[in-house]
């Protein structure tokens, strides 16, 4: 069976548009996007997806530093995803209990107007999958994630709020890379 590395928690973005891409092959989580482009290189994954750009944000810039650091990597397949982000927390939380919103940097600048008009403040984490993960694990009725519905599912969290993201047509570009030997074999 195939494997593709993606960054983030299960849940994730990435995870969705490895499944979309590839419904039989198994994702394999990644810390950070250095972690999938070493699972490929390395060969523990065939395959590895990255976001690399965002209709809103433009581009993932530390995707596509790691892309452009390692020429053993070329691109084999791609997928434009729409994005829908929602607002996770545990349930019977809400507008009156929530202060922090916590997510990757890039989810959280998609959304950065609705943070604002929310009056929440906003946290980096690592990545919008492990950030519902986190509330789900902490039990902490003061933060929320943003999130897609799956992780929501994931994590038995609760949609608070649905398409939070700052323009309504928000979409992610993600491109899938094998090491360049092998993709040549």
């Amino acid at each position: 069976m195939t494997r593709i590395a993606y960054q983030g928690a299960p849940g994730a973005y990435s995870e969705l548009a490895a499944r979309t891409l590839y419904p039989r092959a198994r994702p394999v989580p990644c810390d950070d996007f250095a972690a999938v482009v070493r699972a490929v290189t390395s060969g523990a994954t065939e395959l590895g997806i990255l976001p690399v750009t965002n209709s809103i944000i433009g581009n993932v810039t530390e995707a596509r530093a790691v892309l452009a650091a390692s020429a053993e990597l070329t691109v084999v397949n791609q997928l434009t995803l729409p994005v829908r982000h929602c607002l996770l927390a545990l349930p019977g939380a809400g507008p009156e209990t929530l202060r922090w919103v916590e997510s990757h940097p890039a989810a959280l600048a998609q959304c950065a107007q609705w943070i604002a008009s929310q009056g929440l403040s906003p946290r980096v984490v690592a990545d919008t999958a492990g950030a519902a993960r986190a509330i789900a694990t902490d039990r902490d009725y003061t933060r929320a994630a943003i999130a897609g519905i799956e992780a929501a599912a994931v994590y038995g969290l609760e949609v608070i709020a649905e398409g939070i993201a700052d323009a309504a047509d928000n979409r992610t570009d993600f491109v899938v890379v094998a090491a360049a030997a092998r993709a040549a074999a």
